[in-house]
């Protein structure tokens, strides 16, 4: 650890927190930077799995009002959540080296894909579900194939679960995000319990990332909010296409 590389994650962790609070995508920024600083791949992701667990717990507490009335739904969440993420981390420490390395372009380029989709998507699941609610089976298999993909490779996870719960239940957009909060910290809880034990983290890049996508999201949520949201997430797709691309000449 040195110098350049502890200013790296510092900087990718306020940029990251802050996206995370505007637009999201802040793994797009926090992952590949842990691998330019010398993390490999698969490292790399189970360390940023980690490092965004704190910012998902602090998420979770602080739209807690907003799961007022659907507390039993949030409960019977759990078990479905836990399992999820269990079987996503389960999937990734047993993925070789080799393996993960070839499929990361694939999502990062997915991750991107659902940053440049997801407010159509959102508008369009709302618009079909026309304000009804959907049978609890459908939110419970979207929740789980969310917290599946978020505890294998973190990056887009919560657009997937707005999508999938805003398609599923009849509540506004703010209570929609407090549930979807409320899985978030779900997968970190897990992936920080699973990786943390069994996964080679690189701990020293925790403890640098953790502080800094904090006081990122706090700097998004307070300043960040005054930049439009459209041209941010034009460029943070314009990245993350750029950056798959990068990976995948380099992994062949």
């Amino acid at each position: 650890m040195n110098l350049l590389q502890v200013s790296a994650l510092l900087l990718a962790g306020l940029v990251g927190g802050g996206l995370n609070a505007v637009a999201g995508g802040g793994s797009l920024i926090t992952y590949p930077t842990l691998m330019a600083v010398g993390v490999p791949p698969l490292q790399a992701n189970a360390t940023n799995g980690i490092a965004v667990a704190p910012a998902y717990a602090a998420a979770a507490f602080g739209s807690r009002e907003n799961l007022r009335g659907q507390r039993r739904r949030a409960l019977l969440l759990i078990p479905t959540a836990l399992a999820a993420s269990v079987c996503g981390a389960l999937l990734l420490l047993n993925t070789p080296h080799s393996v993960f390395e070839a499929i990361v372009p694939f999502l990062v380029l997915a991750a991107t894909v659902l940053m440049a989709v997801g407010p159509w998507v959102n508008r369009t699941v709302t618009k079909l579900n026309g304000g009804r609610a959907l049978h609890p089976v459908v939110l419970h298999i979207g929740v789980f194939a969310g917290c599946l993909y978020g505890s294998y490779f973190n990056a887009a996870l919560g657009l997937i679960l707005i999508a999938v719960i805003a398609m599923s239940v009849s509540e506004k957009l703010v209570r929609v995000g407090a549930l979807k909060n409320f899985c978030t910290m779900l997968v970190g809880v897990v992936t920080s319990v699973m990786y943390g034990v069994w996964a080679d983290v690189a701990w020293w890049a925790i403890g640098v990332l953790v502080p800094a996508t904090f006081i990122g999201g706090y700097i998004g949520a307070r300043v960040f909010q005054k930049i439009p949201e459209r041209p941010l997430r034009i460029a943070i797709v314009v990245y993350g296409l750029v950056l798959s691309a990068v990976l995948l000449v380099r992994s062949l």
